[in-house]
């Protein structure tokens, strides 16, 4: 084995040499090193690194040391090659996502399935949070990606959608409205209404509908989360407004669904510093994303100039 290493002298001077690494014993008229060669290396070295048993050239003792640092350090370089590759390739590295707990529910088991047969040596950390708080996440840099609702608007982030969803009303099983095939702001006057807490983004857009509407609610519970919202109806503690609900979603048993009208339409996002968006692992992540979500439910990505 050659080796090309720069070796120290006692002088802390440098040299670049070729170190040949020889096998336990080679008998002179096989190996034939050089003896220049060698006689230059242990000048530099400070001690000798063969000695000479009859007709044969072994290491010394301080060779052998020497020799068995030199293939350590060989294997080394060899191995952080291979990580460079590895990480070129994000076939290995880390990744924090962040998402929205509705996300969690219909889609992030698949998604992160798939990243892991395609990356098993790239681990995910997956936080939790409501809409608002993604996006917090994102611009902090406590996550790399982020997958959440719009609108969120922002120069630094890119926000890339990916699947298009629209609010439906949810109401408990055998509820009167399940007559209707549409419900507006004026079916649900004279109901029990669960809205989503008031820093909500999609709150806010609701609110909206119905002032508009001229429709007064009765506010009687608010919730975080979907899920909870979801629960708190099939529970028969009322009705609510939710969204985006996405096709071939199901929701939480013991639950009616109906269009609702004016619809508001939400789009399902990824989420990335826009300074990030050449990052190599982040594109194999959204790639999986687009991989995962059914043809048949999802929109032509839509990126930012």
């Amino acid at each position: 084995m050659t080796i090309h290493a720069t070796v120290p002298t006692q002088e802390s001077v440098t040299h670049p040499v070729t170190i040949w690494v020889p096998s336990d014993e080679c008998q002179v008229s096989r190996c034939k090193p050089s003896n220049g060669l060698i006689q230059d290396l242990e000048r530099v070295l400070g001690f000798d690194l063969f000695v000479r048993r009859g007709r044969h050239i072994v290491p010394s003792v301080e060779g052998r040391l020497f020799f068995d640092e030199v293939e350590t350090a060989h294997l080394g370089l060899d191995q952080l090659t291979q990580s460079a590759i590895n990480i070129r390739d994000h076939k290995e590295g880390s990744l924090r996502v962040v998402t929205i707990p509705s996300v969690v529910t219909m889609f992030i088991g698949s998604i992160l399935k798939a990243f892991n047969t395609a990356y098993p040596n790239v681990a995910v950390s997956l936080e939790v949070q409501p809409t608002q708080r993604v996006f917090e996440y994102i611009t902090s840099g406590q996550c790399d990606l982020g997958i959440s609702t719009l609108p969120i608007e922002s120069p630094a982030v890119v926000s890339e959608s990916v699947l298009r969803g629209q609010s439906v009303c949810i109401f408990p099983k055998g509820h009167k409205l399940g007559r209707k095939a549409k419900i507006t702001p004026k079916d649900l006057k004279d109901e029990e209404f669960i809205s989503y807490r008031s820093d909500s983004i999609y709150r806010h857009r609701v609110d909206q509908v119905f002032l508009e509407a001229g429709v007064d609610r009765k506010l009687r519970y608010d919730a975080r989360t979907t899920d909870a919202i979801c629960k708190l109806v099939a529970g028969g503690v009322g009705i609510s407004i939710i969204g985006p609900s996405f096709p071939g979603v199901t929701l939480e048993r013991g639950i009616e669904v109906r269009p609702f009208s004016p619809a508001l339409h939400g789009d399902l996002a990824l989420l990335y510093l826009k300074h990030r968006e050449s990052e190599r692992l982040l594109h194999a992540f959204r790639d999986i994303v687009l991989q995962t979500l059914p043809a048949r439910r999802r929109r032509s990505p839509q990126r930012p100039s």
